[in-house]
């Protein structure tokens, strides 16, 4: 469903000379099945999470797999109200990333989303995540996913519960 965005990601990462490594497999849709299908921790996995302020005005939020998102704490960085900041519907996920939930990456969407990256992402050596459909994934040194957040403008922070 998503192939531009699969591809949109293999050019980013072509541009920056960075070196992941694509895996194809059974669909996922959970973060713990992804985690089992890669044979990776859950911890592993970058999660990205939309939420808007309701007001629409959207962001990704990139946290690592094993954690929830904090909604006062994005409410409070973007100077949204907490009390009207949500995650989005999946419906809303898929108009406005062009990916179904499951699948969204932590960069590369269908219209530009402004976006936060967790700083506990980095705390692992390689990290994982889908980039586009519920059939491809990446992993990829969590140093190369440094270096693409900061040539994305992503903006670091605590963003988990």
């Amino acid at each position: 469903m998503s192939l531009n965005e699969l591809e949109k990601i293999k050019s980013e990462f072509a541009r920056l000379s960075l070196r992941p490594t694509y895996l194809e497999h059974e669909p996922v849709i959970t973060s713990e099945d992804a985690a089992k299908t890669r044979g990776f921790e859950l911890k592993q996995g970058i999660k990205a999470l939309l939420f808007t302020d309701g007001k629409n005005n959207w962001v990704i939020v990139d946290i690592p797999a094993d954690r929830k998102g904090d909604q006062k704490k994005i409410a409070s960085c973007l100077g949204w109200s907490k009390g009207s900041t949500r995650m989005a519907t999946p419906e809303e996920v898929l108009e406005i990333t062009g990916c179904e939930i499951g699948s969204v990456p932590p960069f590369g969407h269908k219209t530009a989303i402004p976006i936060l990256v967790d700083t506990l992402v980095f705390e692992n050596t390689e990290s994982a995540f889908n980039i586009g459909l519920r059939t491809n994934s990446v992993k990829i040194l969590a140093s190369e996913m440094r270096t693409l957040f900061k040539e994305i403008d992503a903006k670091e922070g605590d963003f988990v519960k």
